[in-house]
């Protein structure tokens, strides 16, 4: 089993599903394609968080690199001339050129990469070291690649070249691990389970976000006259839009989402009203709703009698 399975509900509350639903019906218009809705703003916290569990866990794992990497540096200064006396391979000198760099690149990556996560640089500064710690990794491999292929194995390589031969499968292992960790779908490993969850967590956010923001864009029309026809002197579409989409969306879920109580509707409404929304925002939501909550689910007479 992979480690990045779905994640628990108790990770992701339906108030952050909620309060990411509103911001796209504040930031979108109902016309809005999928693909150009704010996710990128919606999400976040929550980039921001696997972002930065990816960066560590790229440095954990790889922080026996240097190691891997020993004996094939170790054959730095006699390589390149016997590939080109033993193997008259202009291109795979190339490759080991090419490869010399980007693990020399690799070394500095990792080490300024060390230092954004400990000053807590901003996620577009990290994003970007990962980028290029990815892309000279895809160098490395390439290059690993072109070179294996011209040695062959150690025992039919020629004598001198055993040594670069054999040092290069240690470091094919080191970058085919971090080849893996740019992955949303991880490797099963220990030390990935907090990544797997974060990847999880944001997965299961967009999915319930985008099935909930459907819904309300679905009975958009119908919910707008609903609530048009309970409100005094005063037209929905002048509303501030941060109230309307609170509005919206707790209006659909008395309608069309019978698993959840209307009162936790409303509640929750009320208090994403009071953090989104204008000073008078929350009793606005609450004294419309309420009437709402009154013709959508009047009480029935047992409830009447409890109270």
């Amino acid at each position: 089993m992979k480690s990045s399975e779905a994640p628990t509900p108790s990770r992701i509350s339906r108030r952050q599903i909620r309060e990411a639903v509103v911001q796209l019906l504040h930031a979108a218009s109902p016309k809005e394609e999928e693909s150009s809705l704010p996710w990128s703003l919606v999400l976040a916290n929550l980039d921001g968080k696997a972002l930065r569990l990816r960066a560590r866990a790229i440095l954990h794992l790889q922080q026996n690199r240097p190691s891997k990497t020993k004996p094939f540096f170790a054959q730095r200064g006699k390589a390149p001339a016997l590939i080109e006396n033993f193997l008259d391979d202009r291109a795979a000198a190339r490759s080991l050129r090419t490869l010399y760099k980007a693990e020399e690149e690799l070394v500095e990556l990792f080490d300024i990469l060390r230092r954004q996560l400990k000053s807590e640089k901003e996620p577009h500064i990290v994003e970007d070291s990962l980028k290029q710690i990815q892309e000279q990794n895809l160098t490395s491999l390439a290059s690993q690649a072109e070179l294996t292929k011209a040695l062959g194995s150690p025992e039919a390589c020629p004598q001198p070249l055993i040594s670069l031969a054999k040092s290069l499968p240690p470091l094919l292992e080191s970058s085919g691990l971090l080849r893996s960790l740019f992955k949303n779908d991880l490797p099963a490993r220990p030390e990935l389970k907090a990544l797997s969850e974060a990847l999880a967590d944001r997965a299961f956010l967009q999915e319930e976000a985008t099935q909930l923001h459907d819904l309300v864009l679905t009975h958009q029309i119908a919910t707008d006259k609903l609530v048009t026809e309970h409100l005094q002197n005063f037209a929905f579409d002048r509303l501030a839009q941060v109230d309307r989409a609170v509005i919206r969306l707790a209006a659909t879920e008395l309608q069309h989402c019978p698993d959840i109580p209307p009162a936790v509707a409303i509640n929750e409404a009320i208090e994403i009203a009071r953090r989104f929304g204008g000073n008078d925002s929350a009793s606005f939501t609450n004294g419309i709703l309420g009437k709402l909550k009154t013709v959508l689910s009047p009480e029935t007479e047992k409830e009447k009698n409890e109270k």
